[in-house]
């Protein structure tokens, strides 16, 4: 079987054959995974690693397994979670995984609450006059989830007492609520003696005090590395003398919320001293004159890094934005038109309900894929669409409204205050969330938004675009 011989740009060609320790700025489409694989290819090629010097890690099973299908030679390929349970095992240590929900603990506790006095200062820190009215309302909702991402947030920011001290004075009621429920947590993990995916990592860390194994650390969508995470990869390069390749999009950082931290991406060389910094400059997905819009709206993000990246594609309208009446008419009309066109096409929302509206006996929802007169669509949250790239993009619900694109739900001090980071101008990583959902299509992307209540992103989009002409 032939194998066809692939070929690297420039910008790839010096990633590839760097030695040093490295970041590699890779923006959307750039051939980041290309890269990867040829630099490991050229390594053990050249002999400069053996297979087993080489660890590669990324964040999800299923970013691991599409590595995998790429890279041919047998490195370790792992996410953080795989590589801390190899640790714990290679030490002789053993572990169990819990099956403690966060989610069931915060739950359980508020609806089985019995305590007068706590109960009513709940009600009177909500203006709540009857506390079953209080946990079928919103308010419930996001107190719930507050307490569960800062509890999520406080593990993989390594808390410290001083953190829950500082919250205090700036919220006492809800911090007093924040350390019950992970109090009740942190007793049924011990109960059980079992540990959380945090906790396993912070074990294998703590494990660690003489050299293991690799000697070059390849890390994928570095820019959604946590402290937590990165602190473990930092103890394995000293201790092993080890190289670190790290790769990633700065405009792409869209995980602040569990813990992510996009400092560790733009100011790499504070922790990484000595290392080199590179960036893939060309796309092979977008067009030039997508690229140009979506460049112009992501650095309005005054911390983001300026690259500036060139296609050989064109196209004169990449971007089309479709104003509707009726949301469901409008989907509808546009499938139609596109389905005869592109044999790929991929619908995005911000939310996973975002699709619920055109749920209808034309356009159906099973098993996560989406049928259109028996033509598979997908329908994904942008989230979930990070990586991926289809012939055509429809993105949904670009309202101005509370659950709209971009949310509107006010930042919760209590969480910036523990996930500390100097991106904080407003609607940073909702800014580049919609630079991922921008740059999925290989060709258009159509943006369906309401003519009343559009979204602010849709008017700044058309600012760009009138300037740009």
């Amino acid at each position: 079987m032939k194998t066809e011989k692939i070929t690297y740009d420039k910008y790839q060609q010096l990633a590839i054959k760097c030695l040093d320790n490295c970041l590699l700025i890779a923006g959307a489409g750039t051939g980041k995974t290309t890269t990867i694989v040829g630099k490991i290819n050229y390594l053990i090629k050249n002999n400069i690693y053996k297979v087993e010097d080489i660890l590669v890690i990324s964040f999800t099973n299923q970013s691991t397994l599409d590595l995998q299908s790429k890279i041919t030679e047998p490195v370790a390929i792992k996410t953080f979670h795989k590589l801390a349970i190899q640790i714990i095992k290679d030490y002789n240590q053993s572990y169990k995984l819990t099956t403690i929900n966060l989610n069931y603990i915060t739950k359980e506790f508020f609806f089985s609450l019995t305590n007068p006095s706590l109960i009513k200062e709940i009600l009177n820190y909500y203006h709540e006059a009857n506390y079953q009215t209080f946990l079928n309302s919103s308010k419930y909702y996001y107190l719930q989830q507050t307490i569960i991402t800062y509890i999520s947030l406080y593990k993989t920011n390594l808390g410290s007492k001083l953190d829950l001290n500082n919250i205090a004075k700036e919220n006492p009621f809800l911090t007093k609520l924040i350390i019950i429920i992970f109090n009740i947590y942190e007793q049924e993990l011990k109960a059980t003696d079992t540990v959380d995916f945090d906790d396993l990592i912070l074990k294998a860390t703590n494990l660690l005090d003489k050299p293991y194994k690799y000697k070059l650390i390849i890390i994928d969508e570095f820019q959604d590395t946590s402290f937590l995470r990165f602190n473990l990869v930092q103890k394995l390069l000293k201790l092993n003398q080890a190289k670190i390749f790290a790769v990633g999009d700065d405009y792409q950082s869209i995980y602040h919320f569990s813990g992510c931290n996009i400092d560790l991406f733009l100011n790499f060389t504070t922790y990484i001293p000595d290392a080199k910094i590179y960036k893939l400059k060309t796309t092979y997905r977008n067009s030039q004159e997508l690229l140009n819009i979506a460049t112009k709206f992501i650095l309005k993000n005054p911390n983001q890094i300026s690259k500036q990246l060139t296609s050989l594609k064109h196209l004169s309208k990449p971007i089309i934005i479709k104003y509707y009446l009726n949301k469901n008419k409008a989907l509808e009309k546009l499938l139609k038109k596109l389905v005869l066109k592109y044999p790929d096409i991929l619908i995005l929302g911000r939310y996973q309900k975002d699709i619920e509206p055109f749920l209808t006996k034309n356009i159906y929802f099973k098993n996560k894929i989406l049928y259109y007169q028996n033509k598979e669509l997908r329908y994904l949250t942008i989230h979930s669409s990070k990586g991926l790239e289809s012939d055509v993009v429809i993105l949904l619900n670009l309202t101005n409204t509370i659950l709209g694109f971009p949310s509107l739900i006010k930042p919760n001090s209590l969480l910036d205050s523990l996930n500390k980071s100097n991106d904080n101008f407003q609607y940073a990583e909702e800014r580049r969330l919609f630079y991922v959902a921008l740059t999925r299509t290989k060709n258009e992307i159509y943006l369906l938004t309401p003519i009343s209540h559009k979204s602010i992103f849709i008017k700044e989009l058309y600012r760009i675009n009138m300037n740009n002409h």
